[in-house]
């Protein structure tokens, strides 16, 4: 009896504890939204600041953030779409053979890679490099109060280091999934050169038959996206880092975490938008 009485007595302070626990889940997603948002929103109002030459973002550190996030992740990105177009043109010979379809391998190639595959590929690619770098950079300069130190000088930090980032991954984003895909297209050409015997002349045409600009102008926009969301979660979890070197490679981790997430996430809502369209 005594222990059907602790048993019930204990019962609804276990239901009022799981109800804290679900209401301060709400309010911290809550919470965690409103300064995302927040987030961006200083982030646009710091470019709009550039364009209009009233910010205190230095030309030359968007230069290099360019040159950092675009032209040296230029190897990386044409050696992964390539052996990526090795591997579709591969497995594309192997089930089209049996339908004496081979010379299809080239659409299929181009149409996967141009419209998703070349975009989602150079998101991960730059996530894991550019994301987690930018994470790390901030956290680094949290830890050292560096970001501290601007805003006493009144500068902004959001204009002064997450701006040009932001601005030279969304430009630098589109260029890399062109080469992305232009690079795919080579190695699914050297696999069918090598072992279906198709001449470059063939393969170049079937590839142009089955392209089209629809095809070409999601793909770009999908790395476009992509630069914004890489961009500015990297941002986002460097400038939250707490002041440890734990801390700032947690902020690292979660970033190319999330960075993936987002980029998966706009994929799928982009998918769904154009089919609901019939593009």
């Amino acid at each position: 009896m005594h222990f059907r009485r602790a048993h019930f007595q204990k019962q609804p302070q276990n239901k009022q504890d799981i109800f804290e626990r679900v209401g301060d889940g709400a309010l911290q997603f809550v919470r965690r939204v409103r300064n995302v948002m927040r987030f961006v929103v200083e982030i646009f109002c710091a470019i709009k600041n550039i364009f209009l030459g009233r910010a205190v973002t230095r030309r030359i550190d968007l230069w290099v953030e360019i040159d950092r996030a675009g032209v040296r992740a230029v190897p990386i990105v044409a050696l992964i779409s390539f052996m990526i177009g090795v591997i579709i043109a591969f497995v594309g010979h192997m089930q089209l053979k049996m339908f004496g379809a081979e010379i299809y391998v080239a659409a299929l190639v181009a149409i996967s890679m141009i419209r998703i595959l070349g975009a989602m590929m150079t998101g991960i690619i730059m996530s894991g490099r550019t994301g987690a770098s930018y994470a790390a950079e901030i956290g680094t300069m949290r830890t050292n109060e560096e970001i501290d130190a601007l805003k006493t000088m009144a500068v902004s930090p959001v204009e002064f280091l997450v701006a040009p980032r932001v601005l030279a991954l969304t430009i630098t984003m589109p260029i890399l999934t062109i080469i992305a895909d232009v690079v795919a297209i080579i190695g699914g050409m050297c696999v069918a050169i090598a072992v279906m015997n198709v001449s470059v002349i063939e393969y170049w045409h079937t590839t142009m038959d089955w392209l089209s600009f629809n095809n070409f102008a999601i793909g770009v926009l999908h790395g476009w996206l992509f630069g914004w969301v890489i961009a500015i979660t990297g941002c986002l979890y460097g400038m939250g880092a707490t002041k440890t070197s734990s801390g700032v490679g947690r902020a690292a981790t979660r970033a190319v975490v999330a960075s993936i997430v987002g980029c998966i996430v706009v994929t799928a809502i982009l998918t769904l938008v154009f089919n609901w369209i019939d593009i």
